[in-house]
């Protein structure tokens, strides 16, 4: 579930979705992401690397603003840039 100050929990595909990559991603932390994407790329259709890209900048954004609103717009950019 996800956790917000701003509204109530809740439990939707997407959130559920999430939570599966994520246990997946986290529970071998000795698994070689390379390899995976590798894999990935070779033995399926472009789409499921296409998504996943799509999925990485989502995230990478959401982690902008975030640290944006936590940080200050001032810090981020000496952070991150």
């Amino acid at each position: 579930m996800a956790y917000s100050l701003r509204r109530a929990p809740q439990n939707t595909k997407e959130i559920q979705a999430a939570t599966r990559i994520a246990k997946i991603i986290n529970e071998d932390m000795g698994l070689n992401l390379e390899a995976v994407g590798y894999h990935l790329v070779r033995n399926h259709p472009p789409i499921v690397w296409h998504r996943l890209e799509v999925l990485a900048l989502t995230a990478g954004e959401e982690h902008d603003k975030l640290m944006s609103d936590y940080l200050g717009e001032q810090h981020v950019g000496s952070l991150f840039g």
